[in-house]
């Protein structure tokens, strides 16, 4: 069995697979290291792990690993089932290629867009030949609403309401909403035409704290893949565990 954890800014989640079956989730938000240890001592069957993380300081977390497993660390060193064609490799989010991972493993052959919506929305595509193409980067829809308050004198801080549907904001507070929702959905979908035309046929899969939101809004099939990131980092194990 393997443990995949992703240590993020704010919380860590972790997952079990045996081979590629979900075995299921669970969410950290402190004492990561002695959440980990209780995991383990709880599923004795686990052999292999690989950590993933984006904070300062994961060093204890990655000693007990090690100590426990057969412990793979995801960097832009490690070796992948798709080739990163990324021309800074070094400064590409974890996230952003365990996803594309992550991807591919659901569509092998086919081409396969990425949405990833969370904290910023990232787009990136991995084409037939399963080569990790890049994408973009832009604010997020809560990072959007703090920016409009943020830097400005008077607009207030705007929370997201997902039941607004309205093209024109008749007040200050449903013009924010229009132009944060309504902005970031036109965003998106202008990126889903534009690669539609040029990959025919291409799969979009989302993911991240704001997918449900995208999944709505946007006019094309669009699979839903929660648990994408971790997935992938499963996939990434896979690829390099040793016999």
């Amino acid at each position: 069995m393997h443990l995949v954890v992703d240590i993020g800014n704010t919380r860590t989640k972790a997952a079990i697979f045996s081979g590629r079956e979900w075995q299921g989730e669970y969410v950290f938000e402190e004492n990561i290291a002695s959440n980990i240890a209780l995991l383990l001592s709880k599923q004795p069957l686990v052999k292999r792990s690989i950590l993933s993380s984006v904070a300062k300081d994961s060093t204890e977390t990655e000693r007990l690993l090690a100590a426990k497993t057969q412990l793979i660390v995801f960097d832009h060193r490690s070796a992948l089932p798709i080739k990163n064609l990324y021309k800074s490799p070094e400064t590409l989010g974890k996230d952003r290629l365990a996803a594309a991972v992550g991807a591919w493993s659901q569509f092998k052959g086919k081409s396969v867009l990425v949405i990833d919506a969370g904290t910023a929305i990232k787009i990136d595509l991995v084409n037939d030949q399963g080569e990790f193409m890049g994408g973009s980067i832009s604010p997020g829809i809560e990072m959007r609403f703090k920016a409009l308050n943020t830097f400005t004198g008077k607009l207030p801080l705007v929370r997201a309401d997902k039941n607004y549907k309205s093209l024109t904001g008749k007040n200050t507070i449903e013009s924010i909403l229009n132009g944060v929702q309504n902005g970031a959905l036109y965003e998106v979908q202008g990126f889903v035409d534009a690669y539609s035309k040029q990959y025919p046929g291409i799969n979009i899969v989302v993911t991240g704290g704001d997918a449900s939101f995208f999944e709505l809004g946007l006019k094309n099939h669009i699979f839903a893949i929660p648990e994408l990131v971790l997935i992938g980092l499963n996939e990434i194990l896979l690829f390099n565990a040793k016999p």
